[in-house]
Protein backbone atom coordinates (compact mmCIF):
# COMPACT_ATOMS: atom_id res chain seq x y z
CA UNK A 1 0.00 0.00 0.00
CA UNK A 2 1.49 3.22 -1.00
CA UNK A 3 2.08 5.71 2.11
CA UNK A 4 -0.75 8.47 1.69
CA UNK A 5 -0.80 11.85 3.02
CA UNK A 6 -3.04 10.34 6.01
CA UNK A 7 -0.10 7.92 6.85
CA UNK A 8 2.19 10.85 7.25
CA UNK A 9 -0.28 12.83 9.09
CA UNK A 10 -0.27 10.24 11.46
CA UNK A 11 3.38 9.81 11.76
CA UNK A 12 4.14 13.56 12.50
CA UNK A 13 0.73 13.54 14.72
CA UNK A 14 3.18 10.69 16.48
CA UNK A 15 5.79 12.24 16.50
CA UNK A 16 8.24 9.75 14.28
CA UNK A 17 8.19 11.26 11.12
CA UNK A 18 11.60 12.56 10.94
CA UNK A 19 12.72 9.14 12.57
CA UNK A 20 10.87 7.19 9.58
CA UNK A 21 11.94 9.20 7.09
CA UNK A 22 15.82 8.81 8.44
CA UNK A 23 15.22 5.15 9.02
CA UNK A 24 14.53 4.94 5.34
CA UNK A 25 16.79 6.88 3.48
CA UNK A 26 19.43 4.69 5.05
CA UNK A 27 17.38 1.60 4.49
CA UNK A 28 15.07 1.50 1.62
CA UNK A 29 16.29 4.95 -0.38
CA UNK A 30 14.69 4.04 -3.66
CA UNK A 31 11.37 4.34 -1.87
CA UNK A 32 12.46 8.40 -0.21
CA UNK A 33 11.83 10.16 -3.75
CA UNK A 34 8.49 9.48 -4.39
CA UNK A 35 7.74 10.08 -0.97
CA UNK A 36 9.57 13.06 -0.50
CA UNK A 37 6.82 15.69 -1.71
CA UNK A 38 4.41 14.13 1.56
CA UNK A 39 7.58 14.72 4.01
CA UNK A 40 9.42 17.88 3.16
CA UNK A 41 7.43 20.26 4.81
CA UNK A 42 7.09 18.78 8.13
CA UNK A 43 10.31 18.20 7.86
CA UNK A 44 11.51 21.59 7.41
CA UNK A 45 9.19 22.90 9.97
CA UNK A 46 10.14 20.60 12.56
CA UNK A 47 14.00 20.96 11.99
CA UNK A 48 13.57 24.59 12.04
CA UNK A 49 11.85 24.33 15.35
CA UNK A 50 14.11 22.41 16.82
CA UNK A 51 17.04 24.36 16.06
CA UNK A 52 15.13 27.20 17.26
CA UNK A 53 14.73 25.24 20.85
CA UNK A 54 18.51 24.05 20.75
CA UNK A 55 19.90 27.65 20.48
CA UNK A 56 17.37 28.46 23.24
CA UNK A 57 18.88 25.70 25.31
CA UNK A 58 21.86 26.78 25.02
CA UNK A 59 20.51 30.40 25.92
CA UNK A 60 19.57 29.12 28.85
CA UNK A 61 21.56 27.03 30.25
CA UNK A 62 24.28 29.32 30.16
CA UNK A 63 21.82 32.27 31.95
CA UNK A 64 21.57 29.52 35.11
CA UNK A 65 25.65 29.16 35.04
CA UNK A 66 25.96 32.60 35.14
CA UNK A 67 23.66 32.35 38.27
CA UNK A 68 25.17 29.71 39.78
CA UNK A 69 21.80 27.66 40.07
CA UNK A 70 21.64 23.57 39.23
CA UNK A 71 19.32 22.57 36.83
CA UNK A 72 18.38 19.39 35.16
CA UNK A 73 17.32 18.86 31.52
CA UNK A 74 14.15 16.66 31.53
CA UNK A 75 12.37 14.99 28.74
CA UNK A 76 12.41 15.83 25.21
CA UNK A 77 15.98 17.85 25.40
CA UNK A 78 17.68 15.36 27.74
CA UNK A 79 16.91 12.01 25.11
CA UNK A 80 17.23 13.92 21.86
CA UNK A 81 21.39 14.49 21.75
CA UNK A 82 22.41 11.21 24.28
CA UNK A 83 19.98 8.70 22.24
CA UNK A 84 19.21 9.84 18.59
CA UNK A 85 21.49 9.82 15.70
CA UNK A 86 21.02 13.70 15.29
CA UNK A 87 19.11 15.87 17.64
CA UNK A 88 16.88 17.35 14.76
CA UNK A 89 15.22 13.98 14.83
CA UNK A 90 13.48 14.79 17.94
CA UNK A 91 10.40 16.85 17.92
CA UNK A 92 10.09 19.01 21.12
CA UNK A 93 7.09 21.33 21.84
CA UNK A 94 9.28 23.39 25.03
CA UNK A 95 12.22 22.98 26.63
CA UNK A 96 11.62 21.08 30.39
CA UNK A 97 14.13 21.96 33.09
CA UNK A 98 13.77 20.78 36.47
CA UNK A 99 15.49 23.22 39.58
CA UNK A 100 14.81 22.66 43.44
CA UNK A 101 12.30 24.21 44.98
CA UNK A 102 14.99 26.68 47.10
CA UNK A 103 15.72 28.50 43.54
CA UNK A 104 12.16 29.06 42.00
CA UNK A 105 11.97 32.89 43.41
CA UNK A 106 15.70 33.28 42.17
CA UNK A 107 14.97 31.91 38.87
CA UNK A 108 11.56 33.93 37.94
CA UNK A 109 13.25 36.84 38.53
CA UNK A 110 15.98 35.89 36.35
CA UNK A 111 13.83 34.70 33.55
CA UNK A 112 11.94 37.91 33.87
CA UNK A 113 15.07 39.71 33.20
CA UNK A 114 15.73 37.69 30.22
CA UNK A 115 12.84 38.62 28.78
CA UNK A 116 10.37 35.46 29.49
CA UNK A 117 6.61 36.49 30.36
CA UNK A 118 4.75 34.06 32.27
CA UNK A 119 1.80 32.54 30.96
CA UNK A 120 -1.16 33.31 33.63
CA UNK A 121 -2.82 30.76 35.92
CA UNK A 122 0.48 28.62 35.04
CA UNK A 123 3.60 28.37 37.51
CA UNK A 124 6.71 28.70 35.92
CA UNK A 125 5.67 28.18 32.78
CA UNK A 126 7.40 30.86 30.67
CA UNK A 127 7.67 32.04 27.01
CA UNK A 128 9.63 34.47 24.54
CA UNK A 129 8.40 34.55 21.07
CA UNK A 130 8.51 30.89 20.31
CA UNK A 131 10.14 29.30 22.94
CA UNK A 132 8.29 28.21 25.65
CA UNK A 133 10.46 27.19 28.58
CA UNK A 134 8.41 24.81 31.36
CA UNK A 135 10.06 24.61 34.41
CA UNK A 136 9.47 22.15 37.34
CA UNK A 137 10.15 21.95 40.95
CA UNK A 138 8.71 18.74 41.39
CA UNK A 139 9.26 16.23 38.26
CA UNK A 140 5.65 14.29 38.38
CA UNK A 141 3.12 16.88 38.23
CA UNK A 142 2.39 16.65 42.01
CA UNK A 143 1.16 20.36 42.61
CA UNK A 144 -1.70 19.67 40.40
CA UNK A 145 -2.97 16.32 41.41
CA UNK A 146 -1.97 15.86 45.05
CA UNK A 147 -3.36 11.69 44.68
CA UNK A 148 -0.15 11.01 42.70
CA UNK A 149 2.24 11.74 45.62
CA UNK A 150 0.86 8.39 46.78
CA UNK A 151 1.98 6.29 43.37
CA UNK A 152 5.91 6.82 43.44
CA UNK A 153 8.46 8.15 46.35
CA UNK A 154 10.07 9.52 43.28
CA UNK A 155 11.07 13.51 43.98
CA UNK A 156 13.13 16.44 42.72
CA UNK A 157 15.71 15.09 45.45
CA UNK A 158 16.25 11.76 43.61
CA UNK A 159 17.13 13.15 39.89
CA UNK A 160 19.88 15.68 41.84
CA UNK A 161 20.70 12.99 43.42
CA UNK A 162 21.41 10.57 40.15
CA UNK A 163 22.49 13.51 37.71
CA UNK A 164 25.71 13.18 35.95
CA UNK A 165 27.71 15.88 33.58
CA UNK A 166 26.76 16.24 30.03
CA UNK A 167 27.09 18.59 27.05
CA UNK A 168 23.24 19.57 25.46
CA UNK A 169 23.86 21.94 22.62
CA UNK A 170 27.13 22.95 23.29
CA UNK A 171 26.48 23.83 27.20
CA UNK A 172 27.52 22.21 30.12
CA UNK A 173 24.37 20.50 31.62
CA UNK A 174 23.10 18.03 34.10
CA UNK A 175 21.34 14.98 32.62
CA UNK A 176 20.05 12.35 35.10
CA UNK A 177 20.97 8.66 35.06
CA UNK A 178 18.87 5.70 33.49
CA UNK A 179 18.30 4.28 36.95
CA UNK A 180 15.69 7.04 37.18
CA UNK A 181 15.03 8.65 34.04
CA UNK A 182 14.01 5.12 32.65
CA UNK A 183 10.94 4.75 35.26
CA UNK A 184 10.17 9.00 35.00
CA UNK A 185 9.84 8.52 31.54
CA UNK A 186 7.88 5.17 31.41
CA UNK A 187 5.58 7.40 34.56
CA UNK A 188 5.59 10.02 32.09
CA UNK A 189 4.43 8.59 29.09
CA UNK A 190 1.49 6.89 31.01
CA UNK A 191 0.43 9.78 32.30
CA UNK A 192 -0.36 10.71 29.42
CA UNK A 193 -2.22 7.50 28.01
CA UNK A 194 0.86 6.29 25.81
CA UNK A 195 -0.81 9.44 23.18
CA UNK A 196 2.58 9.76 21.01
CA UNK A 197 4.42 7.09 20.11
CA UNK A 198 7.53 8.98 20.51
CA UNK A 199 7.17 8.80 24.11
CA UNK A 200 7.33 5.06 23.71
CA UNK A 201 10.20 5.53 20.83
CA UNK A 202 12.34 7.26 23.83
CA UNK A 203 11.92 4.81 26.22
CA UNK A 204 13.06 2.01 23.68
CA UNK A 205 16.22 3.79 23.12
CA UNK A 206 17.38 3.94 27.03
CA UNK A 207 16.54 0.66 27.12
CA UNK A 208 18.60 -0.26 24.16
CA UNK A 209 21.48 2.32 25.90
CA UNK A 210 20.83 0.19 29.00
CA UNK A 211 21.31 -3.21 27.37
CA UNK A 212 24.62 -1.77 26.04
CA UNK A 213 25.80 -0.89 29.30
CA UNK A 214 24.39 -4.04 31.29
CA UNK A 215 23.00 -1.71 33.82
CA UNK A 216 19.80 -3.55 34.25
CA UNK A 217 20.29 -4.78 38.04
CA UNK A 218 20.15 -1.04 39.19
CA UNK A 219 17.80 0.21 36.41
CA UNK A 220 15.35 -3.20 38.41
CA UNK A 221 16.02 -1.94 41.69
CA UNK A 222 15.25 1.37 40.93
CA UNK A 223 11.96 0.66 39.39
CA UNK A 224 10.90 -1.28 42.29
CA UNK A 225 12.14 0.98 44.82
CA UNK A 226 10.34 3.86 42.98
CA UNK A 227 7.20 2.02 43.01
CA UNK A 228 6.87 2.07 39.14
CA UNK A 229 6.62 -1.64 38.20
CA UNK A 230 3.26 -1.28 36.69
CA UNK A 231 4.12 1.92 34.04
CA UNK A 232 7.12 0.29 33.21
CA UNK A 233 6.44 -2.85 32.17
CA UNK A 234 3.51 -1.50 29.99
CA UNK A 235 6.06 0.44 28.04
CA UNK A 236 8.68 -1.71 28.20
CA UNK A 237 6.32 -4.78 26.95
CA UNK A 238 5.95 -2.97 24.03
CA UNK A 239 8.75 -1.46 23.46
CA UNK A 240 10.65 -4.82 23.06
CA UNK A 241 7.13 -6.43 21.19
CA UNK A 242 7.35 -3.93 18.89
CA UNK A 243 10.00 -1.46 19.14
CA UNK A 244 13.09 -3.58 18.80
CA UNK A 245 14.21 -2.96 22.56
CA UNK A 246 15.33 -6.55 22.78
CA UNK A 247 14.99 -6.64 26.89
CA UNK A 248 16.58 -9.82 28.66
CA UNK A 249 13.58 -12.21 29.50
CA UNK A 250 14.31 -11.37 33.04
CA UNK A 251 13.39 -7.79 33.05
CA UNK A 252 9.71 -8.26 32.03
CA UNK A 253 9.43 -11.10 34.78
CA UNK A 254 10.66 -9.04 37.17
CA UNK A 255 8.10 -6.32 36.35
CA UNK A 256 5.25 -8.03 35.87
CA UNK A 257 2.13 -7.02 37.78
CA UNK A 258 -0.65 -9.10 39.10
CA UNK A 259 -3.15 -8.34 36.99
CA UNK A 260 -7.17 -9.44 36.84
CA UNK A 261 -9.55 -9.81 34.14
CA UNK A 262 -10.21 -5.69 33.74
CA UNK A 263 -5.95 -4.83 33.83
CA UNK A 264 -5.34 -7.99 30.98
CA UNK A 265 -8.18 -6.21 28.92
CA UNK A 266 -6.65 -3.16 29.09
CA UNK A 267 -3.34 -4.55 28.65
CA UNK A 268 -4.25 -6.48 25.60
CA UNK A 269 -5.30 -3.90 24.43
CA UNK A 270 -2.08 -1.59 24.49
CA UNK A 271 -0.25 -3.88 23.46
CA UNK A 272 -2.25 -4.01 20.14
CA UNK A 273 -1.47 -0.38 19.44
CA UNK A 274 -5.11 0.90 20.60
CA UNK A 275 -4.92 4.79 22.02
CA UNK A 276 -7.34 3.52 25.24
CA UNK A 277 -9.34 6.56 26.21
CA UNK A 278 -8.63 7.44 30.10
CA UNK A 279 -5.91 4.79 30.75
CA UNK A 280 -3.63 6.69 32.90
CA UNK A 281 -6.61 7.48 35.10
CA UNK A 282 -7.43 3.36 35.77
CA UNK A 283 -4.11 2.35 36.15
CA UNK A 284 -2.94 5.09 38.50
CA UNK A 285 -6.30 4.33 40.64
CA UNK A 286 -5.20 0.23 40.72
CA UNK A 287 -1.33 2.12 41.98
CA UNK A 288 -3.25 3.62 44.79
CA UNK A 289 -2.45 2.50 48.21
CA UNK A 290 -5.71 1.23 49.36
CA UNK A 291 -9.53 1.61 48.65
CA UNK A 292 -9.45 5.53 50.43
CA UNK A 293 -6.76 6.52 48.44
CA UNK A 294 -8.42 5.41 45.17
CA UNK A 295 -11.89 7.24 46.01
CA UNK A 296 -9.48 10.15 47.12
CA UNK A 297 -7.98 10.15 43.38
CA UNK A 298 -10.87 9.93 41.80
CA UNK A 299 -12.60 12.82 43.34
CA UNK A 300 -9.45 14.80 42.50
CA UNK A 301 -8.90 13.49 38.87
CA UNK A 302 -13.33 14.59 37.95
CA UNK A 303 -13.29 17.66 39.86
CA UNK A 304 -9.84 18.97 40.69
CA UNK A 305 -9.02 22.33 42.96
CA UNK A 306 -10.56 25.82 41.47
CA UNK A 307 -6.98 26.70 40.52
CA UNK A 308 -6.17 23.27 38.79
CA UNK A 309 -9.65 24.04 36.53
CA UNK A 310 -8.74 26.75 35.76
CA UNK A 311 -5.67 25.66 33.95
CA UNK A 312 -7.06 23.03 32.08
CA UNK A 313 -10.13 25.35 30.92
CA UNK A 314 -8.25 27.97 29.53
CA UNK A 315 -11.38 29.12 27.60
CA UNK A 316 -14.44 29.24 29.99
CA UNK A 317 -16.68 29.59 27.55
CA UNK A 318 -15.58 26.61 25.07
CA UNK A 319 -18.62 24.11 25.38
CA UNK A 320 -20.04 25.42 28.48
CA UNK A 321 -17.38 25.47 30.56
CA UNK A 322 -15.69 22.99 32.95
CA UNK A 323 -18.58 21.26 34.38
CA UNK A 324 -19.79 20.11 31.28
CA UNK A 325 -16.64 19.19 29.67
CA UNK A 326 -16.07 16.87 32.59
CA UNK A 327 -20.28 15.24 32.20
CA UNK A 328 -19.47 14.68 28.47
CA UNK A 329 -15.98 12.90 29.55
CA UNK A 330 -18.16 11.05 31.95
CA UNK A 331 -20.62 9.77 29.74
CA UNK A 332 -18.02 8.90 27.68
CA UNK A 333 -16.01 6.99 29.91
CA UNK A 334 -19.66 5.09 30.94
CA UNK A 335 -20.42 4.13 27.72
CA UNK A 336 -16.84 2.85 26.93
CA UNK A 337 -16.74 0.80 30.49
CA UNK A 338 -19.95 -0.93 29.25
CA UNK A 339 -18.57 -2.12 26.04
CA UNK A 340 -15.98 -3.39 28.04
CA UNK A 341 -18.14 -5.33 29.75
CA UNK A 342 -19.85 -6.99 27.03
CA UNK A 343 -16.78 -7.97 25.45
CA UNK A 344 -15.83 -9.53 28.69
CA UNK A 345 -18.61 -11.72 29.12
CA UNK A 346 -18.46 -12.39 25.14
Amino acid sequence: QPLDQFFWSSVWREGVGACLWHSLQQHSPALTEPLRPHVEQALREQTAHTLILRTASANVLQLFSEHNIDVLILRGQAVAEPLYPSPNLRPQTDIDLLIRDADAARVEKMLGEAGFKQVPHQPLLFVRGLIMLDVHTEPLGIERMEAWANLTPLRAADFFAASMHANIAGQAALLVKAEVNLPYLCFHAMKHSFERLIWLWDIALLAQQVNQTQDWSNVLHSIKRLALERPCFYALSYANTHLGATLPPEVLCTLRPAMDWRAKLLFERFMQHEQIPFLAERIFARMQLDFRHRLAFWKETIWPRAEIRQQVNIDPSASGGFLIKRLQQLGKAAAMLLRELRIWRR
